[in-house]
């Protein structure tokens, strides 16, 4: 439900048919069982993983203490956020396909009271760029994602928000759009959202685990979700889910969410033409639905989803036909940092296993970092200051940051995948992030 910029980083996309060859070998396997257990040994992290290749799942982990006590394992199904969010494109796009809608109408024929309802396309509404806002954004979010609302009273909040900007001006990420998307299924369907999922995508499929969560339906067999407090996992308040209706709403398993992505690409719920409507195009990152982003030159689609306590990624690529979809239930570490480590070791790139054991640095040393500092090589300069007893780093422009010891002069910012070393003496900083390296020297 939540933004889902912190994910692109995820995943692993591009075009064309499967390479020959195995990627993930034995050996493989073995690194990322072994990568996993790192963190479950450590209590690092409670979660599931899935790896398809060329349709054969070659790894299936479940991981953490909590993940542990229900069985069976297989069966339990997690929240995957705004992953909901490909569900609801995709049902849109059979519809085109179906000749029922045209991605090039208007909002107005639907619902007319919206602002600008007469000049937003449903096209617009998938890719973001509709201007409609986000009714569980900013302050509104307890209120509109913990507490039991109607119908009504969202569509009432959506009404009154209004528009940020005229459609196709900008990009601005919009679960009202969504929500919208989801009535107009039903009303073409004349059926639940719940059904449509159902009867067009987990039926045909064999999903048996892929169920939308609303007000006439429950299960015993939902992961809870988990933050680590005083060095133990609590169970954390989640979402009331149905007021995520259509953007979020959508419970499943990792090995699920492989085979639907799989069945996606090999043309058997939309068509090869459909499809292609859908994917993002040239240089874009989004496209209908679906997102794009890079792992050095493999390129996958898919979309990530966060709730409050879970933070999950699917993404296919079909050049090499590999499949990764993790969702995470507890995170005492960064899970783009851990999913970035099993990328790592299925495309050969160098990572190092974290060590978790705590560093205490010597603090006489922090002054000589303080200052600020650049590169001609980077765009922009970085500064090193102490607040609140904490070493902080902060680009130009951009929010500041914790720095975490990890050795003598070496500090980490985990989310990012940042790495400051400092050198006092010669008044440098050596700046690494994702796998690039620079130097950069104290100007002030």
């Amino acid at each position: 439900m939540k933004t889902f910029i912190t994910s692109i980083i995820l995943f692993i996309i591009g075009h064309g048919i499967y390479a020959q060859e195995t990627i993930i070998n034995a050996e493989k396997k073995q690194k990322i069982i072994e990568y996993i257990n790192h963190f479950d040994s450590n209590n690092k992290l409670m979660g599931t993983i899935s790896i398809f290749e060329k349709g054969k799942e070659v790894v299936n982990a479940t991981f953490g203490e909590h993940n542990q006590v229900t069985k069976p394992i297989q069966d339990r199904k997690y929240a995957i956020g705004s992953i909901t969010k490909m569900y609801t494109a995709i049902l849109m796009a059979k519809l085109q396909e179906d000749n029922e809608i045209n991605f090039n109408e208007k909002l107005d024929n639907y619902f007319p009271a919206i602002t600008n309802a007469d000049k937003i396309t449903l096209k617009q509404m998938l890719n973001h760029t509709s201007g409609l806002k986000n009714y569980v954004a900013h302050d509104s979010i307890t209120q509109w994602l913990t507490t039991p609302r109607s119908h009504q009273e969202i569509m009432d909040k959506i009404t009154s928000e209004g528009v940020s900007f005229n459609p196709g001006d900008s990009l601005e990420y919009s679960n009202s759009a969504y929500y919208l998307l989801g009535k107009i299924l039903e009303k073409k369907h004349q059926k639940p959202f719940r059904k449509i999922v159902e009867d067009e995508i987990a039926k045909p499929l064999q999903l048996q685990h892929t169920i939308v969560i609303d007000e006439t339906n429950n299960s015993n067999e939902l992961a809870k979700s988990y933050k680590r407090i005083d060095g133990d996992w609590k169970e954390m308040k989640e979402f009331h889910f149905p007021n995520a209706f259509a953007a979020g709403n959508i419970f499943s398993t990792a090995r699920e969410q492989n085979i639907f992505l799989q069945e996606l690409f090999a043309y058997n719920i939309i068509s090869e033409e459909t499809l292609n409507t859908i994917l993002p195009v040239d240089n874009a990152w989004f496209g209908l639905g679906i997102m794009k982003a890079p792992f050095y030159e493999h390129i996958s689609y898919g979309h990530g989803g966060d709730t409050y306590g879970t933070h999950s990624v699917a993404a296919y690529n079909p050049k090499n036909g590999i499949g990764i979809t993790h969702i995470i239930n507890g995170e005492d570490y960064p899970h783009t940092q851990f999913i970035l480590g099993v990328l790592s070791i299925i495309y050969d790139k160098e990572y190092e296993l974290p060590n978790f054991e705590e560093y205490i640095p010597d603090k006489k040393y922090f002054d000589s970092y303080i200052g600020t500092y650049g590169s001609d090589k980077l765009p922009i300069t970085i500064k090193i200051f102490m607040e609140d007893g904490e070493l902080k780093a902060q680009g130009e422009g951009q929010p500041s940051f914790i720095l975490t010891p990890k050795a003598k002069h070496k500090f980490e910012f985990l989310e990012a995948g940042i790495v400051m070393t400092f050198d006092g003496y010669n008044d440098t900083m050596t700046f690494t992030q994702a796998g690039q390296e620079f130097v950069m020297t104290k100007r002030k």
